[in-house]
């Protein structure tokens, strides 16, 4: 049998390019002997950990971030508290959730220091959208470009509810439990991140357009 390979656990962030590793032999098991396995810190758990949901992890920080690069480092980071935390899952079956929120609680801390480095131009980091750069042609790379530089006008909070209820497709109860707010408090922040984005978007005809493509329903 030959031996599993498995990513290093990171420590914090190392900015190192990310990358999936070729699993050995992956186990066919369900998410709760995978997480009784990652509690235990078995090798096999932590690579099966790790290919089974770094593709959800890293496709919700993209769709928030706008940036492939920083999904790539917020990974890193979701992973490493994962694996720190796996011993206080209390519920195994719902490892998927457990990983979820973790990925949420790092795109929203990271929503947030963006927020506040634009408010000081002297420590921004300017960051080039590029969700799904590699397959849109110029034009359609510029209007997304501009759809996230409208995302970056609003509050983190109203962002993540708007990015989890339209590009993720998740019910208003799912984010109110993962965000840990309640449902009114959802509805309020997806009335009022449609309301400012429509009015910008009306604006952009080309980029209502885009919005419409990709059905995200503003």
């Amino acid at each position: 049998m030959s031996p599993i390979t498995h990513p290093a656990v990171p420590t914090r962030r190392s900015y190192a390019p990310l990358s999936l590793v070729v699993r050995g032999n992956p186990r066919v098991v369900g998410d709760g002997d995978l997480a009784r396995g990652l509690a235990d810190g078995d090798p096999w758990a932590i690579s099966e950990t790790w290919h089974r949901f770094a593709p959800m992890v890293m496709t919700m920080a993209e769709r928030a971030m706008g940036s492939r690069v920083e999904a790539e480092d917020i990974a890193q980071e979701v992973f490493y508290r994962v694996y720190r935390r796996a011993k206080t899952l209390r519920d195994p079956d719902t490892l998927r959730s457990f990983v979820y929120s973790f990925a949420v609680r790092v795109v929203k801390s990271e929503l947030r220091h963006r927020r506040v480095r634009g408010w000081f131009p002297f420590l921004r980091a300017d960051v080039v959208p590029d969700v799904g750069a590699r397959t849109l042609d110029i034009e359609s790379r510029d209007l997304l470009n501009k759809l996230y530089a409208l995302l970056d006008r609003l509050s983190p909070r109203d962002r993540l509810v708007f990015v989890l209820r339209r590009m993720e497709s998740k019910t208003v109860e799912e984010i109110a439990e993962t965000l840990d707010i309640s449902r009114s408090t959802v509805k309020r922040a997806m009335a009022h991140a449609s309301s400012r984005l429509s009015t910008w978007i009306a604006a952009d005809p080309a980029l209502a357009g885009l919005v419409r493509d990709r059905r995200w329903g503003i």
